[in-house]
């Protein structure tokens, strides 16, 4: 085994988990549309080739199945289309054994099948249901079950478990197995949940499969990046494997800083390079510093802010929904009036009293959702012993066929006082006015939780409202609005084109307004105990940007990083934040 170490002098942009970007040696990919046949429910004979889906509707794989057509709809669906095999790509196929077929996403967890063949799955389904959205798919097809003189069969298995849900890809990408394939390859690091701890070793085990019954020389290429793409290092290193040998090999590196950064691995062989796997590792996360930037009235811009809300009265009105009321809770359908005497909406889940005599107080949590999420109900019989508080903060949610704000997150940027979370930070602490109100809520046992967007408006409102008891954000947006336009590049595009639509604004201008409502800034105050769930692949809400607010809170806290999860948490963190709310709430 050979090493050869040097340092990279520019920087490459790339983006992405786990996908390949590199150009192959004589290999183009086939690109096939985001047309698909597509049905609710689930029935495994619609993997075969001769299954009839001719009555089936015809929906893009751009985008969920709730925005066409199929709304308010959690559970299995199933996408089928067919694919003609180039006749370029048959020999590359019968001499090295197969094809890859990749696409972007789905949500939240998928299962391949070709020709009638399970192919793979990424997540899982109920009853150990495992969310994998926002991972790339890649799976590799067997050149036997191919069909060369006829068009194939590709059908896919989703499971949505809640929220927006479907096959997400503008693409699907299909081409022939090449000799750098043939060299399986996998990457882990010893560092629980791939984040290190000072004087940790600090490696990666690199493990290898040769699955030719011959022996090979290769090379595996190791690249280390800042998560903003800074280069650090690159490692070449050269190996031999014999017939169908594993072999593990360690990648000593050195993290410079305290931070989050990006590692990047493939296999060269005869000129091919494979696929690239990519995938993040920790540093020290809760030595990050990313120190607030508050302006000098930015405490009395809250005060103001919360003055104004509280001159609103809320005229609060609930419709019982029967037919969602079936279990042990009853779920209304709420309205009220918040900041700017904007109204607003949510669903609610009431327990139902066994004695109208004796009527029992109940916990109740806060929910608070992500962006541009749609809308959705909490079950009669979810979070058992809690009342519950599912909020659509002004243009989103349930109000957002009717949004009138366009894209939220740069309506009214051109001043604080205008800015669209200034009025939607304020409907959070309504939501807690709300709960607060109702008979059947103990007040003083109010607890919040949300993802993404949700995750933010978490930790907003356990700032803004001293009432909360506990808070649980799951990979938190809205943070450290300057690093985070560095790292991602969805939020930094909408303020891209908002700037080229107003350029008498100017970056700083922007940033100032931002400040207002940048998380971080926030997070001193924060009085109650909290815990945060952290997807370490999340390119969307990205680790750094979770830990600029979290290391500034400076009550009772706790993290869980999952090193496999990108913007998403798994079943455990739930677990996690049952245990911790019931803790709390001295729930049993």
């Amino acid at each position: 085994m050979k090493t050869c170490k040097s340092f990279l002098l520019s920087a490459i942009a790339l983006t992405g988990l786990m996908a390949c970007y590199t150009e192959k040696k004589n290999v183009v990919d086939l690109s096939v549309d985001h047309q698909w046949k597509f049905a609710l429910g689930d029935d495994m004979n619609r993997a075969a080739p001769d299954f009839d889906d001719s009555a089936w509707a015809t929906i893009s794989s751009a985008t969920n199945w709730e925005s066409q057509g199929f709304p308010d709809y959690d559970g299995f669906a199933w996408y089928r289309r067919q694919i003609t095999i180039p006749d370029s790509f048959s020999s590359m196929i019968r001499e090295n054994g197969g094809i890859v077929v990749r696409y972007t996403n789905a949500d939240d967890a998928d299962e391949f099948f070709f020709n009638g063949h399970s192919i793979g799955k990424t997540g899982d389904f109920p009853p150990s249901y495992e969310s994998k959205y926002g991972e790339m798919r890649k799976y590799i097809v067997p050149a036997e079950y191919i069909a060369f003189d006829r068009p194939n069969t590709a059908a896919v298995r989703v499971y949505d478990g809640g929220g927006g849900g479907g096959l997400l890809t503008p693409f699907t990408t299909v081409r022939p197995l090449t000799p750098a394939d043939r060299i399986e390859f996998s990457c882990d690091f010893p560092a629980s949940e791939w984040t290190f701890l000072e004087n940790a070793p600090q490696q990666a085990n690199v493990s290898l499969k040769n699955t030719l019954a011959e022996t090979v020389s290769t090379k595996i290429i190791f690249i280390l990046k800042t998560d903003n793409y800074h280069p650090i290092d690159s490692i070449s290193t050269a190996i031999r494997l014999t017939a169908n040998e594993n072999k593990t090999i360690a990648v000593p590196f050195k993290l410079p800083a305290p931070g989050f950064y990006r590692c990047e691995l493939y296999i060269e062989k005869d000129g091919y390079t494979g696929d690239v796997k990519k995938c993040n590792i920790g540093y020290e996360p809760e030595k990050i510093a990313s120190p607030s930037d508050a302006k000098p009235d930015f405490e009395t811009f809250w005060k103001i802010t919360r003055a104004g809300l509280d001159s609103i009265k809320p005229d609060y009105k609930l419709t019982l929904i029967p037919e969602r009321s079936t279990g042990a809770r009853n779920i209304y359908h709420v309205t009220m009036k918040s900041f700017g005497n904007v109204a607003i909406e949510g669903y609610y889940a009431a327990p139902k009293q066994k004695s109208a005599a004796t009527p029992k107080k109940y916990p109740a949590i806060a929910v608070y959702m992500g962006y541009g999420s749609d809308a959705y109900f909490p079950h009669t019989d979810g979070n058992p012993g809690y009342a519950e508080f599912i909020l659509s903060v002004r243009g989103q949610g349930i109000q957002k066929p009717g949004n009138t704000y366009g894209d939220w997150i740069v309506w009214g940027l051109d001043s604080k006082e205008t800015y669209y979370y200034r009025g939607a930070f304020m409907d959070l602490v309504r939501a807690v006015d709300f709960l607060s109100s109702r008979p059947e809520v103990d007040a003083s046992r109010i607890v919040a939780e949300g993802a993404s967007q949700g995750g933010a408006f978490t930790l907003a409102a356990c700032a803004l409202d001293s009432r909360i008891l506990a808070g649980a954000p799951a990979v938190p947006f809205l943070s450290d609005y300057r690093d985070y336009f560095e790292i991602t590049h969805w939020p930094r595009s909408s303020f891209d084109d908002y700037l080229a639509k107003h350029p008498g604004r100017t970056w700083n201008e922007v940033y100032d307004v931002l400040s207002y409502f940048d998380v971080k800034n926030l997070a001193g105050w924060i009085k109650c105990p909290i815990i945060m769930g952290v997807g370490l692949q999340d390119d969307v809400c990205p680790p750094h940007t979770n830990f600029s607010s979290y290391n500034l809170i400076t009550s009772e806290k706790h993290y869980r990083i999952y090193h496999d999860q990108a913007h998403s948490t798994p079943n455990t963190w739930y677990e996690f934040r049952t245990a911790f709310f019931n803790q709390k709430t001295q729930t049993p």
